[in-house]
């Protein structure tokens, strides 16, 4: 694979990473905030709302700005995929079928993304904890992305290092 190839395998692995970052780090900083480490004015400004629902807007903000950014991740994903491949596809072998292998749960993930989104904004503001069967089936959808995303991750790692030693 070409210099420029490994290049676009690494922002692909490192835009896996940094999703995986900013998605548990969204909904850390929505608790932060509205505990003993947040702002003073902001706390006094909402002080009229409930505290449960002061967690549930910020936590719906924090659902929002991840479904966003996994949707645009995950058509970067899909555009870096298509781009690796070419760049690797004169190469063949182990690298190429690993590299197909991530661009087809790339794919199987922007399938399942709708799901998973629509599930989500409509649980966006049921009481906790939440009713067996959605509960059940959201960790499902989630278990089967992150899931994928691991294997992914793994997947781009091991074509890398195949791609390093060639």
């Amino acid at each position: 694979m070409p210099r420029a190839g490994l290049v676009l395998l690494g922002l692909w692995l490192g835009l896996v990473l940094a999703s995986w970052a900013m998605a548990s780090a969204s909904f850390r900083t929505a608790d932060r905030v509205m505990g003993p480490a947040g702002s003073p004015e902001l706390a006094s400004r909402l002080a009229p709302v409930a505290a449960e629902d002061r967690r549930m807007v910020l936590r719906h903000l924090a659902s929002e700005l991840n479904r966003w950014m996994f949707g645009a991740f995950g058509l970067a994903q899909a555009a870096l995929a298509l781009l690796v491949l070419a760049l690797a596809w004169p190469s063949g072998g182990t690298q190429r079928s690993l590299l197909l292998a991530a661009a087809a749960l790339v794919a199987l993930q922007l399938l399942a993304a709708r799901s998973i989104v629509d599930l989500g904004r409509s649980i966006d503001f049921v009481p906790r904890p939440l009713p067996g069967e959605i509960a059940r089936r959201f960790g499902l959808l989630h278990a089967a992305y992150v899931l994928s995303d691991m294997a992914k991750a793994a997947l781009l790692l091991a074509a890398a290092w195949l791609a390093r030693r060639a």
